[in-house]
């Protein structure tokens, strides 16, 4: 939306008697202090927007098991993987956060652009802030830091606050960004059986074991790891198309809806989680789980991999809409069983998540810091018999109608965009891939529908 205004805005913190990252008990907090955080001298404290995302992404870099990645504690986004509190660490979210990481270094880019210079935050955040490289390294040195900052903000915060520089900020952030890569391509990439096959280990157990590899010649892959690696960027190109191969070859099964959550273990894992007693092929143990096989999807379509995208998009379509196999009304069920039925119908987030990638990755019209891109990512087999796709979107409070002419049904990657116009007005052309609309040309549009139409050739 380009709102920046809104990472200014200062909201309050929630407080109860959990500390010390939820392992510990508050023995100062009770019902008269009330649910908002407060300060020492008793004062509601009140902190940016920014600072609380600051702090989500901060606190969790320190927060690693023995194998330097983030801590699974009792479940990620599955919450099926319960029973690996102690000692299970989650690749996959490791990957997302170092997305993350670099996402909101560009976005404090963006406020500085804006003349922003510096932003107030808690004096606290300020251990989070380490920049020692050389002790990114060491898990007991991460605990130390971690163990500092919950023990500061315990019970009741100083109140004070410093201004930090956004520069040195976004800076600070990339460098964890680019350590957390760097750190999961080293350690967690496994080599597949074909030299033309690869995937990334998800998830350490409650011993300490990575879960994914090679067991007494058993291939145990997951979706979720392979998700997170390509979305957050830590997942290089040559070994995205090595990612795909596998998952083709080892979790994908067309009849059943496409890409399942993981291969059969052929055991009741209980040092990672309950998944593991649900049969096989039901529910998160292999079943093919619409919300991961849609962000597979997604994940794909952000790196440039549409055709291997639109697979996963389309093989969960053509079988909830095959009603021999789902046995439902159309619409993205939970999961898919072992024999393709439709489970708990329907899973809004899967939905939302398909809409979302059909609006933003395959037609490609979304927005970038309030302006409005269009950069399509269709496949010649989406285009009607005489080359025409278009999709409607509000923007902006605008409405527009987008319409792509491909009168030579070039498949994505083959074609370029030669010629693009809003209402008849011509529209620039800075990269031949994509065309970007400006906030303030939209804000003097009137409030009637707006065609946009992209020749593409």
């Amino acid at each position: 939306t380009g709102d920046i205004e809104i990472l200014k805005k200062q909201v309050p913190y929630f407080k109860d008697a959990q500390t010390m990252r939820g392992t510990e008990i508050d023995t100062l907090w009770n019902d008269a202090y009330g649910n908002k955080q407060r300060t020492e001298d008793g004062q509601v404290y009140t902190g940016s927007v920014l600072e609380h995302i600051l702090i989500q992404q901060l606190a969790a870099f320190y927060d690693v098991g023995v194998h330097n990645i983030y801590r699974l504690r009792g479940a990620d986004w599955n919450d099926a993987l319960d029973m690996a509190a102690e000692n299970g660490e989650s690749v996959a979210f490791t990957c997302a956060y170092a997305g993350n990481l670099h996402t909101l270094a560009s976005i404090l880019r963006l406020m500085e652009s804006a003349g922003e210079t510096s932003i107030p935050l808690s004096e606290e955040i300020e251990i989070l802030l380490n920049d020692q490289t050389d002790m990114f390294d060491s898990v007991s040195e991460k605990k130390k830091i971690l163990t500092e900052y919950a023990k500061s903000c315990r019970h009741n915060l100083s109140g004070r606050k410093k201004n930090f520089s956004l520069s040195t900020l976004a800076a600070n952030l990339i460098q964890k960004s680019n350590w957390l890569t760097d750190h999961i391509r080293s350690q967690e990439w496994i080599d597949g059986k074909d030299s033309e096959e690869g995937w990334y280990n998800s998830y350490y157990d409650n011993h300490g074991e990575a879960v994914e590899g090679f067991h007494h010649e058993q291939v145990r892959m997951m979706l979720t790891g392979q998700v997170f690696s390509i979305m957050g960027n830590v997942a290089t190109d040559a070994q995205i198309r090595k990612i795909v191969k596998s998952a083709d070859h080892y979790l994908y099964r067309k009849e059943i809806g496409g890409y399942r959550l993981n291969t059969d273990f052929q055991e009741l894992k209980f040092d990672m989680g309950r998944m593991f007693g649900f049969a096989y092929g039901e529910k998160e143990n292999g079943a093919v789980f619409s919300h991961m096989a849609v962000m597979y999807a997604n994940a794909l379509y952000q790196r440039g991999f549409a055709k291997e995208g639109w697979k996963a998009l389309r093989s969960l379509s053509d079988t909830a809409l095959d009603f021999d196999t789902s046995h439902i009304y159309p619409g993205i069920p939970e999961y898919f069983r072992s024999d393709g039925r439709g489970m708990y119908h329907y899973l809004t987030g899967a939905a939302s998540w398909y809409l979302f990638t059909m609006i933003t990755e395959v037609f490609g019209v979304r927005g970038v810091f309030g302006n409005l891109l269009v950069h399509p990512k269709l496949l010649a087999e989406q285009f009607d018999e005489a080359g025409t796709a278009s999709v409607s979107v509000t923007f902006a409070g605008k409405q527009f109608h987008v319409t792509y002419r491909n009168t030579d049904r070039k498949d994505y990657g083959s074609y370029h965009i030669a010629a693009a116009d809003c209402d008849k007005t011509a529209i620039e052309i800075v990269e031949d891939s994509h065309i970007m609309i400006s906030r303030e040309f939209i804000n003097n549009l009137s409030s009637d529908l707006h065609e946009i139409t992209v020749t593409l050739a």
